[in-house]
């Protein structure tokens, strides 16, 4: 887990993007070797068309170098405390493929339900370089040691927490320079900001990678 603030997008593979971000002749084998030609972090979504296993892991590992960061995204915890257990042990095998560049690992609570804490903190203390993140959860019931979300324009406030990531669908320069010095004011352990425009996430990270440089960010 890095202390400076992480910028990419989630998921890497829109068809908007072919001919504006990838070049129109570009494999979608090679998309992510590009990317990180010119990001330097990306969440991988729970989706099917980023699917994640242990091999693709590996795969994306070779595709990137090693100061590249991945952020995953593991499907919804609780409340069967069995399928919350696999997902821990499915996270544990995932954070031994990426080979160190595992930046955080992000887990989205149901509603109503809690995530089954003592799974995820042994995750915790087994990978302590790995930032355990639980989306949908409110400050006042999450545990010390755990990451949280935070998304942007939504109406809550940024909360500290030892690692956040925040999600933003704004490319409005304003907009991105706010939310920057917010996390960089608030979140001494660092975080990620993950675009989420799926026309236009590559050049609002472009954008705020260069806004967090300026700001020392």
């Amino acid at each position: 887990m890095q202390t400076s603030l992480q910028i990419g997008t989630r998921g890497w593979i829109y068809p908007a993007w072919n001919e504006a971000f990838y070049d129109p002749d570009l494999p979608v084998e090679w998309q992510l070797s590009w990317y990180a030609n010119h990001l330097r972090a990306v969440l991988v979504p729970s989706d099917t068309m980023h699917e994640v296993n242990v091999a693709r892991a590996q795969d994306w590992v070779e595709d990137t170098d090693p100061e590249f960061r991945f952020i995953v995204e593991i499907g919804p915890t609780g409340p069967d405390e069995g399928e919350d257990q696999a997902r821990a042990s499915f996270a544990r095998s995932l954070a031994q493929s990426f080979a160190g560049q595992l930046e955080a690992l992000l887990f989205t609570s149901q509603p109503g339900s809690a995530p089954d804490w003592a799974a995820l903190d042994r995750l915790r203390q087994d990978f302590p370089q790995v930032a355990i993140c639980v989306d949908g959860v409110t400050a006042d019931a999450m545990p010390a040691g755990f990451g949280n979300c935070w998304h942007v324009g939504e109406g809550a406030s940024l909360v500290p927490s030892p690692y956040t990531v925040a999600f933003c669908a704004h490319g409005a320069l304003p907009v991105l320079r706010e939310v920057i010095q917010t996390v960089r004011d608030t979140l001494p352990g660092g975080g990620a900001l993950i675009l989420t425009d799926p026309e236009l996430a590559y050049h609002h990270a472009k954008e705020a990678r260069m806004i967090a440089d300026l700001l020392d960010a």
